[in-house]
């Protein structure tokens, strides 16, 4: 039994050899259905820059109808098809750049300066109103806390304890290990 080659973009199969695929890779049908693959990845703007560099069709352009159809080497776009295509392109680029903006200009209307200092000044405020004997409180230790720590303290190596609240920085000699 013959091993059969599938291919993706055709939809097809058939016995497998080298020159039969060869011969499928290099066959139109093959070429313009990976070509119609491919140009679905394409950025509006990758899509404008092909189109601007191909000719018009003569023939389409007259009124008639192209016999190529899509596989034609030239464009059948209108000036209108054109502009659509731009603003589509236009679109993308203003999409890709609000992306990289910070996640509070992403809106449609950027912050005015009034509303920023205003931000500025309640954040300023509220840090100021705060009590700062609540914030003390809570980081003052219980008597439970400070025995348990004392406990364990006493275990360290002398290069680990702290020093002392009483001890003098500047002046305070530090252990060496061992």
């Amino acid at each position: 039994m013959v091993k059969r080659y599938y291919c993706d973009f055709c939809d097809k199969s058939f016995p497998y050899s080298v020159e039969g695929r060869k011969k499928h890779y290099n066959g139109f049908q093959h070429q313009q259905q990976r070509t119609a693959h491919y140009d679905t990845f394409k950025s509006a703007r990758e899509r404008l820059e092909e189109e601007k560099k191909r000719e018009k069709c003569r023939i389409f352009h007259s009124g008639k109808e192209c016999w190529f159809g899509e596989a034609c080497k030239y464009s059948h776009h209108t000036p209108v098809t054109l502009a659509s295509l731009e603003q589509q392109a236009w679109q993308e680029e203003k999409e890709q750049r609000i992306a990289q903006l910070p996640s509070q200009m992403q809106g449609e209307s950027e912050p005015t300066l009034e509303s920023w200092l205003r931000g500025c000044g309640e954040k300023e405020t509220s840090a100021t109103n705060h009590n700062t004997e609540d914030q003390l409180r809570l980081w003052q230790m219980t008597p439970e806390a400070s025995a348990t720590l004392q406990s364990l303290l006493q275990h360290l190596p002398p290069s680990l304890t702290p020093p002392q609240p009483s001890d003098d920085w500047l002046t305070y000699e530090y252990p060496d290990w061992g």
